[in-house]
């Protein structure tokens, strides 16, 4: 036994190495068999290999017959689902249309028995119709269940008993019973707080109580501005609101040496926060009164003042100095506009340089995004005069020569008006014609002191000590007298024109404009009417 099977696994194991082919005499020898047992050994490999294939055959064609009977019995059940999914489809649908149909009929008989339930016949006109439960006497154990019967009914006939149809509203209830069925409206919302004027006065306790000044907190109202019911006009003497380039800072150096002015612009009143400008009046005037106690000194009551270039232009700020300031003095000083143009393009470029400017040709009109302020609409000086309330503003001739349709209006107080070569000590009168302007602006604003000459301003700017920069920035600077300005300049001259007429003929000829040598003042509106460019 054990001999045949090793017989068999060595058959075996050559069958698996060479190919099955009869072997000689000398093979069968070497493998110890016969040549009748050798091929009998080959025959039962073979029969075994096919019985093998066979078996594996037999399980192929079993697992697809299973595998065909398992999609059968798949595709039966989706078949199943889906018509079972089908019928209670059609049952949901016809389930739906039957809960339709009820809801439909219950709400048709409640529609069409409500009225008489309310004490209406069908058909009768509510308006005459009488409620039955407003003409029965119901003892006050009732009256609540009487009160729930009645919330009922008008929860579910809202069509008859909504505020679209308060006339069978107020036949069916008395006007108490309407009251009480009626939502009730909320409460008014509260006044409003005074936040903005906490916030104003914050941190101004340090203020003192000042001779003549009444405490800030009384003249500031809720929004944070100046109250209507109070008069501050004597709190600020004199203010210089334009225009820009003119000289005005210049002015207020020399008048912050003999008045109590503030040392910076303030344009609150830009943005139409009077309150703000008050408290910085205090506050400057509370400072300069420690200072003095401190130093052993008597308070001196000086003028006080302010400058803002851009008042001039702002209809709040105008309208800001009539109603609170109606008595303030104006400082504005004007320029040729082709030389003021010019100078504030510059100005620009000196002291922005890292913004670039825009070409003259596109600043014709108004000032467009990226202009920063520099535009020709600027340059309509006559046109923002005519606001401030100094000529009748009745004439059509008057009227032809303003540009910007300016058709607001304010009375404000007594306005001196220069022009910027005044204040130049430069020529063989510009000593004497300098001296009289100070004398004359002296007397204007009620000085005791003498106004000293005015200095040179330094125009450098803020850069200038950076030589890559100052480099940039003078090659940005225009000539205004270089034919590339050509079209900017030639609306600037009509511009020019226009303001020199007006000025001369309509501005000065009111008695609260005042200037200084009128004759030479107007003698520079004429020059207006000329190009500077070929006088330079």
């Amino acid at each position: 036994m054990g001999e045949s099977s090793r017989q068999h696994r060595h058959s075996h194991r050559g069958t698996r190495k060479k190919s099955e082919q009869p072997l000689d005499g000398y093979a069968a020898r070497r493998s110890q068999l016969t040549v009748s047992q050798y091929f009998e050994a080959v025959e039962l490999s073979r029969s075994h290999r096919q019985s093998s294939k066979n078996d594996d055959r037999t399980k192929k064609s079993s697992s697809h017959q299973h595998n065909g009977k398992r999609r059968q019995d798949k595709t039966s059940s989706e078949r199943e689902a889906i018509a079972s999914i089908s019928i209670s489809d059609k049952c949901f649908r016809r389930c739906a249309i039957l809960m339709m149909i009820s809801f439909l009929s219950v709400a048709s008989i409640n529609f069409i028995m409500l009225p008489s339930y309310m004490g209406i016949a069908p058909g009768e006109n509510p308006q005459n119709a009488k409620s039955r439960w407003t003409r029965r006497k119901i003892s006050s154990a009732k009256a609540n269940v009487l009160q729930a019967d009645k919330q009922q009914v008008f929860r579910i006939g809202r069509i008859f008993a909504s505020k679209n149809d308060n006339s069978m509203r107020s036949s069916q209830k008395s006007s108490d019973e309407l009251k009480e069925q009626e939502i009730q409206t909320p409460p008014p919302p509260p006044p409003a707080d005074d936040l903005k004027r906490k916030k104003l006065l914050y941190g101004t306790k340090h203020v003192p109580e000042m001779a003549n000044w009444p405490p800030l907190s009384t003249l500031i109202g809720n929004d944070g501005n100046i109250r209507d019911d109070v008069d501050v006009s004597g709190i600020l003497d004199f203010a210089i609101i334009g225009f820009g380039k003119t000289g005005t800072t210049s002015i207020l150096r020399h008048l912050s040496e003999m008045t109590d002015s503030l040392s910076k612009e303030h344009c609150d009143l830009v943005v139409n926060k009077s309150g703000n400008l008050l408290k910085d009046l205090y506050e400057d005037h509370a400072r300069r009164f420690k200072q003095a106690k401190r130093n052993g000194e008597e308070p001196e009551d000086r003028l006080r003042g302010l400058k803002c270039p851009q008042d001039i232009s702002s209809d709040y700020s105008i309208f800001n100095y009539a109603k609170y300031f109606p008595s303030t003095k104006l400082i504005i000083g004007i320029r040729h506009p082709v030389l003021w143009f010019e100078s504030l393009y510059n100005f620009r470029v000196t002291n922005v340089p890292w913004k670039e400017m825009l070409p003259t040709s596109d600043l014709t009109r108004g000032c467009i995004s990226g202009s920063q302020g520099v535009c020709a609409w600027r340059a309509n000086f006559h046109d923002f005069l005519s606001r401030l309330g100094k000529t009748p503003m009745s004439s059509a001739s008057e009227k032809q020569l303003l540009q910007l349709g300016l058709d607001k209006h304010a009375k404000v107080g007594p306005v001196f008006l220069y022009e910027v070569s005044q204040l130049s000590e430069s020529g063989s009168d510009g000593g004497v014609r300098s001296a009289q302007f100070r004398t004359d602006l002296k007397q204007f604003l009620g000085l005791q002191k003498e106004i000293p000459p005015f200095p040179l301003v330094d125009t450098s700017g803020r850069f200038d000590f950076l030589p890559v920069v100052k480099n940039q920035v003078d090659r940005n600077k225009i000539d205004i007298c270089q034919p590339q300005h050509d079209i900017i300049r030639d609306v600037l001259m009509e511009t020019a024109s226009l303001a020199s007429t007006w000025i001369r003929k309509y501005f000065l000829q009111s008695d609260e404009v005042f200037v200084s040598s009128r004759e030479h003042f107007e003698l520079i509106l004429e020059s207006w009417m000329h190009d500077p460019c070929p006088r330079r």
